[in-house]
């Protein structure tokens, strides 16, 4: 089982300590393995060292699609497993010549990761969800083998229940976002920084047994804003996601 952050989560801690200091306090909070959002100016052999200095492992990333061709050698080295595009407007989502262009560029792209054997997929936010539209389920099936890592907290804001997207979208879903989404959120997702995962609204517990019921059993944190300390926001978190997964 994979049990991982989101390095954006902890952006700011990281300008602050440093890589290293920061892949010590998510390898002791209990995480074994890491999703990337930039390589902070490292080398893929500077970056493979280090994660195996804390014995984690750089499971995903997030890659612009437009940047995924040109980050091919952090993949090969680190050995990253899955991608992820991490964001699309509604002006290509919901324009149907753009939304074409998109798909023609994703079967591109993903021509490149199936010859390395990496899965490559989609990680929602709330854009995706208008009315009666669901354009993740759409892209997840218009593409032959992409996948979606559903972002539960944005699941829950957009439509009111990731549980119901995670029985939608079935064997297309390979990873879950834990975010949590404090129970106080009203007006806007991030008015409020995120609940200890458990405490909030996202229904991180059904959602993860959902998901290990039919076969998902990758889980990464997310964090927009934290209500306490890094350091014992991640401990708590990752006990939870632990707890909830019966590990």
């Amino acid at each position: 089982m994979k049990i991982g952050i989101q390095l954006y989560s902890v952006r700011e801690a990281i300008q602050e300590k440093g890589v290293e200091e920061m892949f010590k306090i998510i390898s002791e909070a209990g995480f074994n393995c890491v999703e990337f959002a930039g390589f902070y100016g490292m080398s893929p052999a500077e970056m493979n060292a280090l994660l195996k200095k804390y014995d984690l492992n750089g499971f995903s990333a997030h890659i612009a699609l437009d940047q995924i061709e040109e980050n091919l050698p952090y993949i090969d080295e680190i050995g990253i497993k899955s991608v992820y595009i991490p964001w699309m407007g509604e002006d290509t989502l919901f324009n149907e010549q753009a939304y074409q262009g998109l798909i023609e560029k994703i079967k591109k792209v993903k021509t490149l990761l199936d010859a390395r054997g990496v899965k490559f997929g989609y990680h929602n936010h709330a854009q995706e969800y208008k009315g009666d539209i669901d354009k993740v389920y759409d892209l997840i099936n218009d593409v032959d083998g992409f996948f979606s890592e559903l972002d539960i907290f944005w699941g829950t804001w957009a439509t009111g229940n990731a549980v119901a997207l995670i029985e939608k979208y079935g064997d297309k879903l390979s990873a879950l976002h834990i975010k949590e989404l404090d129970k106080r959120s009203q007006q806007s997702a991030t008015e409020y920084p995120n609940a200890i995962v458990g405490e909030g609204k996202s229904d991180c517990k059904e959602c993860i047994e959902k998901a290990l019921a039919i076969g998902v059993d990758t889980f990464i944190l997310e964090v927009e804003g934290f209500p306490c300390s890094v350091q014992e926001y991640l401990e708590k978190s990752c006990a939870n996601i632990k707890k909830f997964a019966g590990v």
